[in-house]
């Protein structure tokens, strides 16, 4: 199962758009065949949280058997079913809200619980999240000097379970301007402990640059 979370609160410049995108279209070639997927955005509305209806991949021309199946029409069926729509709620998701504020960690486990059987599933799971990595709601800041020792020291830090127990995580990082934040340091330690204390992988990082 891979997951999808966007986190685009500003717009994208083309070159870092055009990144985006196909490193997004790698992680759907990679994911072997049945890999289910699904998309949720990061927004302050609690109405926009959750995640997409799943689609599935499904099997592509190029594993067909020459003798007994035809591999042009499972690829067209591939396309059409599978890969078509995929990227048409990509293109659609990948484009600026506007939002005030990024609710990173409650958009991402809103996702997590909506995407069918991902919580409980005992095979392979796969976070993907594109965002600045730049919290901020009521329940942190980074903005207002919030960091991993604080928020370990609040009662929200009793809310975080373990739904990602296993999980691969990709990060594509958007680079944003960090003023406001006390240490722009503090946002790999707070990442990497959250997804430690989730019990996922540590996360994988790639920066989308366009300089």
């Amino acid at each position: 199962m891979t997951a999808v979370l966007l986190d685009l609160t500003d717009p994208l410049s083309p070159a870092q758009h055009s990144q985006l995108m196909a490193w997004l279209e790698e992680e759907i070639d990679a994911a072997p065949r049945g890999t289910q997927f699904t998309m949720g955005v990061v927004s302050e509305d609690h109405a926009n949280w959750g995640a997409t209806e799943p689609l599935c991949k499904p099997q592509t021309g190029a594993s067909a058997n020459s003798l007994t199946q035809n591999a042009r029409l499972i690829d067209d069926r591939y396309h059409e079913l599978f890969l078509a729509p995929l990227n048409a709620r990509l293109e659609s998701m990948v484009s600026a809200s506007g939002a005030d504020r990024s609710p990173i960690m409650e958009s991402l486990q809103a996702l997590v619980s909506d995407s069918a059987g991902f919580v409980t599933f005992k095979g392979d799971r796969r976070i993907v999240i594109v965002s600045d990595l730049l919290q901020h709601s009521a329940t942190l800041s980074f903005y207002r000097g919030g960091d991993w020792e604080s928020f370990r020291s609040s009662p929200d830090f009793q809310r975080i379970g373990t739904t990602l127990n296993g999980a691969e995580v990709q990060i594509y990082q958007i680079p944003r301007p960090t003023e406001g934040v006390r240490d722009p340091a503090i946002l790999d330690d707070f990442w990497v402990n959250y997804f430690e204390r989730q019990g996922s992988h540590r996360p994988l990082v790639k920066r989308l640059g366009d300089l």
